[in-house]
């Protein structure tokens, strides 16, 4: 961290914002001991098989928050048989500050929620009296000498990238043709919300510059379930958009799915096919293990 650069610094918070967008929630709850006590929290959560690897996504949040908040023990979700790792923020000072530093680039639905869970936190000093308590540990971090900011396209990208990262996919598309199963390249990016389309897809479509948004769906313990998503030649120059700041696992994922097409029969075999080896040799395995 100590060599970042300003411009840095607003980058990793726009993708930080764009992940909280996607993954994120600020939220209150009781506290034990305390019936009328309200405890307010920052939280982002992930899925893994495995419960011994903190998937890097959750790492790269913290880094970007500058080291706020902690990463919990994950437990078995029986639902899904995964395990569900979060990232936490739990005292006021550090969800505070955590939604600070996203507030620029945030959406308008994770502002209001956030903003309702500290109106509800300090709601709470009209009936109870607060305790002072001295820190667990100290709650400050470093960030680099004044500079010029990343500029607005970049970090709009950036935020993006994050999107993708929490909630996006790069996939095949499987469509039944005169007897056959073709295969199209598609990249999507889901949420979840009210009965109308999601203000951050909407944002996403914007910022990319293509694609439709499908929906909504209902179904195995979703509703209103929308979706972007683009065709083979969108998802190249969608990802190539992002591609600066997303991070490993959706980079390995798009590398390994559009190598793929190369041995499948695939729906219009024009440019964008060629434009698929092309991606895959510009962006290696190697290339992609950057964050």
């Amino acid at each position: 961290m100590g060599e970042q650069t300003w411009r840095d610094v607003t980058l990793d918070f726009a993708w930080a914002a764009g992940f909280f967008d996607g993954e994120g929630c600020t939220g209150t709850g009781s506290t034990k001991g305390r019936p009328n006590a309200v405890r307010i929290f920052a939280s982002v959560g992930q899925q893994s098989r495995s419960p011994s690897i903190v998937p890097s996504v959750l790492s790269r949040f913290q880094r970007a928050v500058r080291g706020m908040g902690y990463i919990r023990a994950p437990y078995l979700d029986p639902r899904s048989g995964t395990y569900a790792h979060q990232w936490r923020a739990d005292s006021f000072e550090e969800a505070q500050a955590v939604v600070a530093v996203l507030w620029a680039n945030l959406g308008d639905v994770k502002r209001a929620q956030a903003a309702a869970a500290f109106r509800r936190f300090h709601g709470q000093w009209a009936a109870i009296q607060a305790r002072n308590r001295v820190p667990q540990r100290a709650r400050r971090f470093d960030l680099p000498g004044p500079g010029p900011a990343a500029s607005r396209t970049e970090q709009a990208r950036a935020w993006a990238a994050g999107l993708f990262d929490g909630e996006g996919s790069t996939e095949l598309h499987a469509r039944r043709s005169a007897g056959r199963t073709l295969f199209d390249l598609r990249a999507r990016v889901s949420q979840c919300g009210d009965p109308t389309v999601p203000a951050v897809l909407t944002r996403f479509q914007r910022i990319v510059g293509c694609g439709w948004i499908e929906g909504p769906t209902s179904g195995e313990g979703y509703e209103n379930a929308y979706k972007w998503a683009a065709g083979a030649a969108d998802t190249l120059n969608v990802l190539r958009l992002i591609w600066p700041w997303l991070g490993t696992v959706k980079r390995v994922q798009a590398i390994d799915v559009i190598a793929s097409v190369d041995a499948l029969p695939v729906l219009r075999r024009h440019p964008w096919r060629n434009e698929a080896q092309r991606f895959v040799e510009e962006h290696s395995v190697q290339s992609a293990l950057i964050h």
